[in-house]
């Protein structure tokens, strides 16, 4: 088992932290400091956060600035170790000087940024950012202080000082990308399931009363949970959007009409019932948008699929490319044949292999020959078969993913030695892999791409043969193979 002995400190750490009740006391007394000018200015300063939120800019502004700090407090770092070791120059020490009063001024703007968003935490989230910011600050007092000392010829006392900010600024970038990766705040929450496809019938009309808010759910068969949305009736006309905040995953079922929008109860995001945007922060990420239509007294609606989704709904269906078979022109297999008979070799190798004995040097050679005819099977499936079936699959992104997940399997799988136990070990896990993929295609892919009809079926089933035979007779493709297997070996 692998120590992972500062991830675990990290992580312990950490863990102290958010377990730090008494921040409390002191960061409520921040956000009050900062809420209570906020409120009296009132519109002006609304405005303000939401900017420093980046509601208008779809996007956090914070992790965008706090990149000046990092890369200007770095490049000084780095011209003060140049100057450290030897390397002596005006126009690096000048430069060092101008990065850190840039980095500065971005840390100024981050802070502020981060102070914004940082009062819309609670608990763990709040104690944990609160450190963050104070790790932050030194740096930036620190950083401060070096540029002190070095406008008055101080340079060595500068360097260490800078050193020393640089160094806090690291601690408090790792707390910040804990906030972020783990416990996932300023990410989008909200949730983005294709579902339902077409109209889908949710609730009568009637049922439905004017400026309040109502929860109905659908459900999504491949993440196996239902999804939230939210409908309002107001001015004759019934909105949908989803249930889970963008912002902090809030209940907006449970928020309120104002104006034209709909107010999340937790931290006050408001969203246009026409469009999903904010209007205020502070989220900056759009809800799900649904449409509706009424057919006999029922809401019936349908997901809105958003720019980039690679769904598969009857329009797109409509509109993929496929070929008509006319009668008694069918030749040749058709593509999952072709894909799924090169699976069954697949196996069929991994179980020779598994059964022959440790010490047999025809081990080895049986491992090359699998390792070809997954590099093969990859090819093929890369080149041809993925693009013609993207229209009519939503499994292609996944599929692509498995490829890297077997190609690193077998990279780590041929350094070993064929008669060692671990080789077993790690043979079994990638023929399991290998399974899963194969298994994954063969009952969702290939039954989707059943829609391309027979025709272009075949006509990519041939298209794959010619590619797969190319690939095994070619001298070009069969060398730069061998070599690229020999590579992975470490021969």
């Amino acid at each position: 088992m692998k120590r992972r002995g500062f991830a675990k400190a990290a992580n312990a750490g950490i863990g102290r932290i958010e377990g730090a009740v008494p921040l409390d006391r002191p960061g409520y007394a921040i956000e009050t400091a900062i809420a209570r000018p906020a409120q009296i200015a009132g519109r002006p300063a609304a405005k303000i956060g939401d900017a420093l939120h980046g509601t208008g800019f779809g996007h956090p502004i914070h992790p965008m600035l706090v990149t000046i700090p990092i890369g200007t407090w770095t490049l000084a770092l780095g011209l003060d170790l140049l100057a450290a070791l030897g390397y002596r120059s005006r126009g690096a020490a000048a430069a060092a000087e101008i990065a850190l009063k840039a980095g500065s001024a971005g840390a100024v703007a981050a802070a502020a940024t981060g102070l914004a968003d940082w009062q819309h935490v609670n608990g763990r989230d709040r104690r944990v950012g609160l450190v963050h910011g104070i790790v932050n600050g030194t740096a930036l007092a620190l950083t401060l202080a070096s540029i002190g000392l070095r406008g008055r010829g101080r340079l060595r006392e500068g360097r260490l000082a800078s050193a020393a900010g640089w160094a806090c600024m690291a601690v408090g970038g790792y707390l910040g990308g804990h906030m972020v990766y783990r416990r996932r705040i300023g990410v989008d929450q909200a949730d983005r399931s294709p579902e339902p496809r077409d109209f889908k019938p949710v609730l009568p009309l009637a049922e439905l009363a004017e400026n309040r808010p109502r929860r109905v759910e659908i459900r999504d068969e491949d993440t196996r949970q239902d999804i939230g949305v939210v409908l309002v009736r107001r001015g004759g006309r019934v909105h949908a959007l989803g249930a889970r905040c963008s912002h902090m995953g809030g209940p907006l079922d449970q928020g309120w009409v104002l104006g034209n929008a709909l107010v999340c109860p937790w931290h006050g995001s408001r969203y246009d019932l026409e469009t999903g945007w904010p209007d205020t922060g502070p989220s900056t990420c759009p809800q799900p948008r649904y449409e509706v239509r009424l057919r006999d007294g029922i809401v019936e609606i349908r997901r809105e699929q958003e720019p980039g989704d690679e769904v598969v709904t009857a329009e797109t269906l409509a509109a993929a490319p496929c070929n008509a078979q006319p009668a008694g022109t069918q030749a040749g297999r058709k593509a999952d044949e072709v894909l799924v008979e090169h699976h069954q070799l697949i196996r069929r190798l991994f179980e020779t292999i598994e059964a022959t004995p440790r010490q047999a040097s025809e081990r080895r050679e049986l491992m090359r020959t699998l390792a070809s005819e997954l590099e093969i099977h990859e090819h093929i499936e890369d080149h041809i078969f993925y693009p013609a079936v993207r229209p009519v699959s939503e499994d292609v992104s996944i599929a692509h993913s498995e490829h890297r997940q077997l190609a690193d399997l077998l990279a780590m799988t041929l350094k070993l030695d064929t008669a060692s136990p671990e080789f077993d070990e790690h043979l079994r896990a990638l023929h399991a892999a290998v399974d899963h993929h194969a298994g994954s295609e063969e009952r969702s892919m290939f039954r989707e791409a059943q829609r391309l009809g027979d025709a272009r079926l075949r006509e990519l089933g041939r298209a794959l043969e010619a590619m797969m035979e190319e690939q095994r007779v070619g001298r070009f493709q069969r060398a730069f193979r061998d070599l690229k297997i020999r590579l992975l070996e470490g021969a």
